[in-house]
């Protein structure tokens, strides 16, 4: 059968037009392939700056008297770079000031010890020993605690722990709490941090 001059006009038409759309697929493609390769290596890089997240592990706030002023919070940080945790912060309404302190051994009564008092004895728990054979136990501030990569570094009763000063109101269980952690490399962190009897 003879093929008319409109049958091959057509013919000759769709082939340039496949040939065309099959050129355009191709450059496409390759333009797809050349942004895949750049968000991989932008990821990659994004990623080697990050070196990955921060975790933490068993947080708690202890549950605070009524009349206590004063009250703490726990947590086990690991990081997987070398880093260091410099300060922590909490929505106003649950204290007024937040501060990382750490629990030492003193030798003599100082203001340390008469800022201790009853109040933060409670706040504490009873995993804290205020007084030993050999000396009494302080509390003060942190500027930051060193956080070695792979290393996981506990705030726990009598160590290093957060602690909340002039409470807005008691910690009561079953609410959570919003602390923001500031770190040298990872910058500002907020976990949630459930207030309990014990730790978990």
């Amino acid at each position: 059968m003879g093929m008319t001059p409109h049958t091959l006009r057509s013919r000759s038409l769709l082939k340039a037009t496949g040939a065309a759309c099959a050129l355009a697929l191709l450059t496409f493609a390759a333009g797809c392939g050349d942004d895949e390769k750049t968000d991989s290596a932008d990821t990659t890089v994004a990623v080697t700056s990050t070196s990955a997240e921060i975790t933490f592990v068993g947080q708690w706030a202890r549950t605070s008297p009524a009349m206590a002023s004063m009250g703490a919070a726990y947590v086990t940080i690991t990081s997987p770079i070398d880093d260091k945790l410099l300060g922590v912060s909490a929505d106003a309404g649950i204290a007024a000031t937040v501060e990382v302190h750490e629990m030492y051994m003193m030798e003599g009564e100082t203001d340390s010890t008469m800022e201790m008092g009853s109040e933060t004895t409670m706040a504490m728990g009873s995993d804290t020993t205020m007084g030993t054979g050999s000396g009494e136990m302080g509390m003060r501030p942190v500027e930051s605690i060193d956080l070695p990569a792979g290393v996981a570094v506990e705030l726990k009763p009598g160590g290093y722990h957060i602690m909340f000063i002039d409470l807005v109101k008691p910690l009561e269980v079953g609410t959570t709490i919003a602390l923001t952690l500031t770190f040298e490399k990872a910058g500002e962190i907020t976990i949630e941090v459930p207030v309990l009897d014990e730790a978990p």
